[in-house]
C-alpha cells in the first residue's frame, strides 16, 4: 500500500527535475524559461546554450523516463501503477514543482517511457510525426497532433484498459503545452490563405 503512494510522488518528483533549466544555468547563466522558445527542453537548450548542454538535455529527460519505468518495475508488477507512475514522470516534465510548473513538452520523457515499455507504439507515434511533418511543413504542430495519436495507437496495438487510459492521458498532457504551436500554426496558415 505504502509503494502504492510512494512510487508515483517519486515519479512526479523526477520527471519534474528540470534538466534543461540546470544545464543552461550551468553551460551559460541563463534561466531557459527567459530566453528562446521558453520551453525547458531540449531543443531550446539547444539554440540557447549549445550542442553538448541540448544533447545532455535529451539524453536526461528521455533517462527520466526510462529511470521511472525501470523503478517501478523493480517493485510492483501491476500495470495500473506502471502506467500511472508512467503518466507522473511525463506530467513532472510538463510541469516541474522546482520551478514553478514550467517544463518542457513531454516528447523526450514519453520517448524514454515508451522505448523500454512499448517500442512498437514508440515506432508509429514516429512515423505518424513524420508523416505529418511532411504535410503540414511545422515540426512542432505535427508532434503534438502526433502525440494525440497515442491512445488510437495503443487501442490497436495493445488494447489493454490501463494503457489505453495512459495513451489518452499523456496525449492530453503533450498537447496541452502544444497549444501555442497549434495557434501559431493556425495563424500561419491564415496569412498565406
Amino acid at each position: 500500500m505504502t509503494l502504492n503512494f510512494i512510487l508515483p510522488v517519486l515519479s512526479y518528483l523526477i520527471g519534474s527535475c528540470p534538466t534543461a533549466y540546470i544545464l543552461t544555468m550551468t553551460f551559460k547563466k541563463v534561466d531557459i524559461r527567459k530566453t528562446g522558445s521558453g520551453n525547458v527542453g531540449g531543443i531550446n537548450t539547444l539554440r540557447t546554450a549549445g550542442l553538448l548542454p541540448g544533447l545532455l538535455t535529451g539524453l536526461g529527460d528521455v533517462g527520466k523516463g526510462i529511470l521511472v519505468v525501470l523503478l517501478v518495475r523493480s517493485f510492483s508488477d501491476s500495470s495500473y501503477l506502471l502506467a500511472l507512475c508512467s503518466l507522473l514522470v511525463i506530467f513532472g516534465h510538463n510541469f516541474s514543482i522546482y520551478i514553478g510548473f514550467k517544463g518542457g513538452k513531454g516528447l523526450a520523457t514519453t520517448f524514454g517511457v515508451l522505448i523500454v515499455l512499448f517500442p512498437f507504439v514508440l515506432l508509429w507515434a514516429i512515423v505518424i510525426a513524420l508523416l505529418l511533418t511532411f504535410l503540414l511543413r511545422d515540426t512542432n504542430t505535427a508532434f503534438g497532433y502526433a502525440a494525440l495519436c497515442l491512445p488510437i495507437i495503443f487501442i490497436f496495438l495493445n488494447g489493454e484498459p490501463p494503457w489505453v487510459i495512459f495513451g489518452a492521458a499523456a496525449a492530453l498532457v503533450i498537447a496541452l503545452k502544444h497549444l501555442p504551436d497549434f495557434r501559431a500554426y493556425r495563424i500561419g496558415r491564415r496569412k498565406l490563405l
